[in-house]
């Protein structure tokens, strides 16, 4: 009986150690958590899509601050109508309009979506997110909404990698924007 419990005690620290091992140089926790991540946001999106489409709101203006991997960082007052960006205006210095020449990088333009302010609608934004969880699922790193509105509030974007040692995670490896200070125009 000694002999099948030393064994046991041998074979379950073999494979505890081969578990860590895999762990530390693979990370299959945080991909798993990732697929459930994504899972999660395939369920919310159409919800949040739709808790927009029903709140009727058509025109509005928000801030955006983003990083697209340091080809272009838009940061901007926007102000919609009709599904249409009417109106940009600079944070930094604050209220400075922009005119619709300046919308978009030249360089970029609709090749990078964060280099064009006539895609930051909420319909658009909506459809980024849809379009890259069909094509992409997998590079979206997080998506977070609004609770009242259902609008997009949080968004980044990129190629994940997990945080093993084979595999180190790229901390500079996304495409992000933040919206705040949504008000609807009445």
């Amino acid at each position: 009986m000694t002999h099948t419990t030393s064994r046991i005690f041998k074979v379950t620290g073999i494979l505890l150690v081969i578990g860590i091992l895999i762990e530390v140089l693979y990370d299959p926790i945080s991909s798993a958590k990732h697929s459930l991540n994504i899972m999660e946001l395939q369920k919310q999106l159409p919800l949040a899509r739709a808790q927009w489409e029903a709140s009727g709101i058509r025109d509005y203006t928000f801030e955006i601050e983003g990083n697209g991997r340091s080809i272009c960082e838009p940061s901007a007052v926007i102000e919609v109508r009709n599904d249409a960006v009417v109106r940009v205006e600079t944070r930094d210095p604050p209220g400075l309009p922009l005119p619709p020449e300046k919308w978009s990088d030249p360089g970029w333009g609709d090749e990078v979506f964060l280099c064009n302010y006539n895609h930051f609608t909420m319909t658009r934004l909506f459809d980024l997110v849809e379009s890259t969880l069909q094509d992409f699922p997998s590079s979206i790193m997080q998506a977070d909404f609004d609770p009242q509105y259902g609008f997009l509030t949080n968004f980044s974007f990129g190629i994940y990698v997990g945080y093993g040692l084979v595999r180190p995670q790229i901390s500079d490896c996304c495409n992000i924007f933040r919206i705040r200070n949504f008000k609807p125009i009445k």
